[in-house]
């Protein structure tokens, strides 16, 4: 069963400098009890369609198509009914977890903070709050609920914001860029988490991330993203062993594993996106004819937009 779908998702914001199309026609899904990954360079409209879900968008972007939770359509719901589902059963993992902490709050309070909003009795927000973070692998629960952020190493942060995320018991989580300025050790501390969650009763997740060594390890599905489009989607397993677009091939083939080779070229930007292929100029088995913008389609058991599949 699908917990999310999204369909025909356009998000478009006007500048000075034009209409800047940061996501078009994106269809993707989220099965419960899988975790789904979607990659992509910086700009590609990944944050963008996890701020849609979550309707954080700003005031001045134009949004259209459908995103079903659990069946429900939330995307033309107002914010004030959606209130109901943002932060208990559709919670955000935020991109800086610096920027996210309270600095002058202890780190057990901004989770009990979260309990109590749900309805935890006082009495059980100290036993549950040290249960949360013994859950994400902190040694000295106690002392770190006691802590200040800014007492905590990056990925404790990152940590402790994703138990904030998790004390509400959400159904499905949005996890923004969370190995961003991580090293090996501390990435690999945080996929060991994500992959734990199930445990906790949370194994429906929506990561989003640049960090292709990273999704590879996490993945069930995986959706690449380039120029706001999505150019690949389908199972992980498939789309980072044998990539079919152009795009994720260089993407993979840039890996450290398999040589660093580069990718030619820029993305174009997304104010003065060209007619046919976005890709088209970077490509290396370009089509002759690029007038044609190129759809999803399926190929071997994935949605590939490209031409030439």
């Amino acid at each position: 069963m699908d917990i999310l779908e999204v369909s025909e998702l356009n998000v478009a914001f006007p500048t000075r400098y034009g209409l800047v199309r940061a996501s078009q026609n994106v269809n993707f899904s989220v099965k419960e009890g899988e975790i789904c990954v979607l990659v992509g360079e910086t700009g590609s409209g990944k944050t963008v369609i996890g701020q849609a879900i979550l309707h954080l968008l700003p005031q001045n972007a134009k949004i259209s198509g459908s995103i079903l939770y659990a069946g429900e359509e939330i995307l033309s719901i107002s914010d004030q009914k959606f209130s109901r589902l943002r932060g208990h059963e559709i919670s955000l993992v935020p991109q800086n977890p610096t920027d996210s902490l309270d600095p002058l709050m202890r780190c057990g309070q901004q989770i009990a903070e979260v309990l109590d909003i749900c309805g935890t009795s006082r009495e059980d927000q100290l036993s549950r709050t040290t249960s949360i973070l013994s859950d994400l692998s902190f040694s000295d629960p106690e002392l770190v609920a006691a802590s200040y952020p800014h007492m905590l190493s990056g990925g404790m942060r990152q940590r402790l914001t994703t138990g904030i995320a998790l004390a509400a018991s959400p159904r499905l989580l949005i996890a923004d860029e969370p190995t961003k300025g991580f090293d090996y050790t501390a990435r690999k501390r945080t996929v060991d988490m994500f992959l734990d969650l199930e445990r906790m009763g949370i194994d429906s997740i929506l990561m989003i991330t640049h960090d292709l060594v990273f999704a590879e390890m996490i993945a069930d599905t995986a959706g690449v993203l380039y120029s706001g489009e999505l150019v690949e989607f389908g199972p992980a397993a498939d789309v980072f062993s044998s990539p079919l677009h152009p795009y994720t091939k260089g993407l993979v083939a840039a890996l450290p594993k398999n040589g660093m080779t580069p990718m030619p070229g820029m993305s174009p930007g997304l104010a003065r996106l060209p007619n046919g292929c976005y890709f088209h100029n970077r490509c290396a088995t370009p089509c002759e004819e690029n007038s044609v913008h190129p759809v999803m389609r399926k190929v071997c058991g994935r949605f590939v937009r490209c031409n030439r599949c």
